[in-house]
């Protein structure tokens, strides 16, 4: 199935607990592969990882192979299930 970069932008991402991370601000892709290897997430300050960012103007990145379904929203790994680490203090 393919995904058009224009449909991910705004879509809210949520973790597969229903808990709101943020928005798709823009996407990241691997060039070489040709594949998309991240997410940067805005609207940070009002999600749940608001608490690891210390600047609301700061954008995430979330891997892609976080992701674990794409519809109306966007559901990734909960932080218990995921490596977070980039997010680490």
């Amino acid at each position: 199935m393919a995904i058009r970069v224009s449909d991910l932008l705004d879509k809210p991402i949520y973790t597969t607990s229903a808990i709101y991370i943020g928005k798709v601000y823009d996407v990241m892709i691997d060039l070489s592969k040709g594949v998309i290897s991240g997410l940067i997430v805005s609207d940070i300050q009002n999600g749940c990882l608001k608490e690891y960012v210390t600047d609301p103007s700061k954008k995430v990145v979330l891997p892609f192979n976080l992701i674990t379904a794409i519809g109306n929203i966007i559901l990734v790994k909960p932080p218990a299930e995921a490596n977070y680490g980039f997010l680490k203090k």
